[in-house]
């Protein structure tokens, strides 16, 4: 995995915003990408549990050792996809939801602005203390 996201690094709302395009991109790969490999590692699992012991399911050994072999790729392709974002300063807060979040400073205090997915902007905060469920709305008389 790539480096953290520093404690240096801080945005503005306007560089926050500025991002959003690119970010578009990955975090809807990266919320697919979950999505897919959470249905299928549980398709996994159910197999396996219908397989085990079960001498009639063993013409599908090949079969489940292919799949295994594929989850790890598309997990690796997922956390390159997390790296990325790591690189570019924000912080991934629900590969599900496609929630991010970048490092701030509001009225001389550590938050996070938050952005989702469906959002077409950016224009929600939490304090560092806080979780995403605590999020506000970002008023403009507030300082960065």
């Amino acid at each position: 995995m790539s480096a953290k996201a520093t404690p240096q690094t801080v945005f503005s709302i306007e560089q926050a915003r500025s991002m959003l395009p690119l970010l578009r991109l990955i975090v809807t790969d990266i919320s697919l990408s979950h999505r897919e490999l959470t249905e299928r590692r549980s398709n996994l699992r159910r197999m396996l549990r219908n397989h085990q012991g079960n001498s009639k399911f063993k013409v599908y050994d090949q079969e489940i050792i292919e799949i295994q072999n594929d989850l790890k790729v598309e997990t690796a392709h997922l956390e390159d996809y997390i790296s990325e974002l790591e690189q570019l300063g924000v912080i991934l807060r629900s590969a599900h939801e496609g929630i991010v979040d970048f490092p701030t400073v509001i009225d001389d205090a550590p938050a996070f602005f938050t952005w989702q997915m469906e959002q077409s902007d950016v224009s929600e905060f939490h304090w560092a203390n806080e979780s995403t469920a605590d999020r506000r709305r970002f008023e403009a008389g507030m300082s960065t």
